[in-house]
Order: structure tokens, then C-alpha cells, then sequence
């Protein structure tokens, strides 16, 4: 058995995000079965089929982590045990011709079988892209938020600042009840203009559900002069109550994943 790692990117725009959904059905009134939804589209649904359609073998894939409806991904990390003769050499090239085109491997490497695709990471970063011009642009829609208000940098680089370190996360997740720990790690938020577009990369040693969205929308609040740094840090604090609106996941990408060694 080889453990193979594959780095991907995909266009995440007409996919229900990475995770191949299930649908809940009940049977009488006590039990309830989880089963793989057909109707909606997957990038992981797409990629295990073109890995077992090469290796004539169901395999389980393990992955850096999820991304949400829409969210993109620059690098995606995944790995799977599969027995097979084909050279490490030949799968890149024959998996991306089974792939839709908009989904493509990167990068195959053979790895140690303790190499775990979500346990081995050390960081990563999302990047997010923001659209800060007067008008939309249609070839952007599905690519980045177009934000029309001026954005201040350096409003927004202050209020990243107070985000830095080890600290619970629980105000930029989704369901932050579902979590048995929401602490988690930012070791650095970079903003930057590249005109026309506001970028903003996040690196995190992990990240809650929704929580790079929520911390996009909460600097683009500072920025755009809806939110005082004093009321910030009120927020951040507990002292004033702050209302998640996530920014949009079209915006987003998984942009690089990292393992120590």
C-alpha cells in the first residue's frame, strides 16, 4: 500500500463545497440514516471518483480541511492509501484527464504513511479578495466581493493586530456551541492593495467554521468606518454585542497549506 498526497486547486463557483453532502432519512420514528446525497456536486465527489475510476479501487480520502459553497481552494491538500503499480509519475496527468475543468492536481507525491493531510498541518492561510471599486465587474462575480465604500488599510491593519495570538474564536464561528475548544492561533493577518482589489491573507494554526469569513467582514466593518477601533476592541472584549454577517465564499481561498519538516 502507497500513501499518495496530491496538492489541487479547483474553481469552487458550481460546487456545493469540498465535502460530499449526506441526507438525512428517517426509518420509523427512533432511527435516523445518514446516506451520500446524489443532486448535490462536490469537488470531493469529483475527485474520488477520478481517483477510483484510475485505481479501479474505492479509497478514503483524507483532506487538509473543508471548504464552504463557492469557497475556492489554491491548495488543497489530500492523502490516500491505495495499492496499485502505477508510477508516482504517470497518476498527475492521468487523474487530471478524468477531472472536470475545473478541478486540477498540482502536484503527486509519494509519503510516509504516518503523513496525515489534516493532522500534519502546521498552518494555514486563507486568502480572501475584495473587489473595492466603484463598480461590480461580471467577470468578478464569482471570483471576489466587490465592496464599493472606500476601504481604510490602515483602520483594518489595527483591528487585525488585535487578533494576533492564542485566543477563543468563538465570536467568528458558525456554531461555536458544536466546538469542544474554539481557541485557535492566528499568527498573522497581511492586508495589501493591488489595485483593483483589497487582499487580505489569514494564518491561522486551524479555522472554526466560517471563522475567515467573519474576520474578513469584521475588518472590512473597520475599514469602511462602520465600526471605531474602540468599539472593536469592545467587541473583541465581550462588552458590545456584534452581529456575524460572513462575508460572501465566493471571495475565498484555501491559499496554502503547511506541514512542518
Amino acid at each position: 500500500m502507497k500513501n499518495i498526497l496530491l496538492r489541487l486547486e479547483y474553481d469552487g463557483s458550481d460546487y456545493f463545497g469540498w465535502q460530499i453532502q449526506s441526507e438525512k432519512k428517517s426509518h420509523g420514528t427512533r432511527h435516523t440514516t445518514h446516506v451520500k446525497s446524489e443532486k448535490a456536486k462536490t469537488v470531493q465527489g469529483e475527485v474520488e471518483k477520478a481517483i477510483e475510476k484510475l485505481f479501479r479501487q474505492k479509497v478514503k480520502l483524507i483532506y487538509a480541511g473543508r471548504t464552504d459553497r463557492g469557497v475556492h481552494a489554491k491548495d488543497q491538500v489530500l492523502n490516500f492509501f491505495v495499492d496499485t503499480t502505477i508510477p508516482i509519475a504517470n497518476i498527475k496527468g492521468a487523474l487530471n484527464s478524468f477531472l472536470p475543468g475545473d478541478i486540477r492536481v498540482k502536484r503527486v507525491k509519494k509519503v510516509s504513511d504516518d503523513f496525515h493531510a489534516r493532522f500534519s498541518v502546521s498552518t494555514k492561510i486563507y486568502r480572501y479578495r475584495i473587489l473595492n471599486v466603484k463598480e461590480p465587474s461580471v467577470f468578478e462575480r464569482t471570483r471576489s466581493w466587490w465592496v464599493p465604500d472606500p476601504l481604510d488599510l490602515k483602520v483594518m491593519q489595527s483591528v487585525a493586530k488585535k487578533l494576533i495570538g492564542y485566543k477563543d474564536r468563538s465570536l467568528f464561528a458558525k456554531q461555536p456551541d458544536l466546538y469542544h475548544d474554539c481557541r485557535r492561533r492566528i499568527f498573522a493577518i497581511h492586508i495589501k492593495k493591488k489595485s483593483p482589489f483589497v487582499i487580505i491573507d489569514i494564518e491561522a494554526d486551524g479555522f472554526l467554521r466560517n471563522m475567515a469569513r467573519n474576520i474578513v467582514s469584521f475588518l472590512v466593518e473597520g475599514g469602511g468606518c462602520r465600526m471605531s477601533l474602540a468599539r472593536a476592541r469592545d467587541v473583541l472584549e465581550g462588552r458590545f454585542p456584534w452581529k456575524k454577517k460572513p462575508a460572501p465564499g465566493y471571495g475565498l481561498y484555501l491559499y496554502k497549506v503547511k506541514y512542518s519538516g
